[in-house]
């Protein structure tokens, strides 16, 4: 799925914007975190720049099981400024009382977590860059131009490949008894160890891309160019808040 980086969620404007979308998941460039408030519970992880792997972020939780207003109260209490929310969540004492802290003493009816992500898919924006659509066929190919295809769904014919056996004319076969894996799992693995990655076109045909990990070729596929359209539908709130 891809996740749309927002620059922001330090004003009031930009989280009403955030709540009014289809689907109120994002990244934020400033400061860098993985933002959800799908439910009644806000859940934000904090990423380190250059944060690889989710299950090394920090993650809280804050809400109510009965509304999400405990939870956007805590948000209006923190000026609607994520950095502030970061700030102040990291400094509250989990080891003791956690409404001793000046940040949540006056929200009775919340409650707060903190655990590390077990997403290892969450990466942090800075690391991977945005992985826009590709419009056209560039003159060499590197690891950023296939994650961004990968990431936008631009391509066909994904297939796992093996190198041919010493008696075989052809550079590659397809390798059948092993199931091609997900796009999201190639992307997670050309992330996380990049050095150990390399796009080439195939030799046999121009029109496939071979996906090698130190230097042996995995998989294969088919790139295409078609710009993808935005959805530019916001959801109709499922919930009433006090927005004063």
């Amino acid at each position: 799925m891809n996740i749309r980086c927002l620059p922001h969620l330090n004003d009031r404007a930009a989280w009403l914007a955030f709540c009014q979308r289809e689907v109120s998941y994002c990244y934020t460039a400033q400061p860098e975190a993985l933002v959800d408030f799908q439910t009644s519970y806000l859940l934000i992880t904090l990423l380190e720049k250059r944060t690889r792997n989710g299950k090394q972020a920090v993650k809280y939780s804050i809400g109510s099981k009965t509304s999400m207003q405990p939870a956007w109260n805590f948000i209006k209490a923190c000026d609607f400024n994520l950095q502030r929310m970061a700030d102040g969540l990291n400094q509250v004492d989990f080891n003791g009382n956690v409404r001793d802290n000046s940040l949540l003493k006056a929200h009775t009816d919340l409650t707060v977590r903190k655990f590390f992500s077990k997403e290892r898919s969450v990466i942090s924006p800075s690391h991977i860059g945005q992985l826009m659509p590709v419009l056209a066929e560039p003159e060499f190919w590197d690891l950023h131009l296939c994650c961004r295809i990968l990431a936008n769904k631009q391509f066909s014919d994904l297939r796992t490949e093996q190198r041919a056996l010493p008696d075989n004319s052809e550079f590659m076969v397809e390798f059948k008894d092993i199931p091609t894996p997900t796009t999201e799992s190639i992307l997670i693995a050309m992330i996380d160890k990049p050095e150990k990655w390399q796009i080439n076109r195939h030799p046999n045909d121009s029109q496939r891309l071979i996906i090698s990990r130190d230097n042996t070729p995995l998989y294969s596929l088919k790139a295409q160019y078609q710009p993808i359209k935005p959805r530019l539908t916001q959801r109709v709130p499922r919930w009433s808040l006090s927005r004063r």
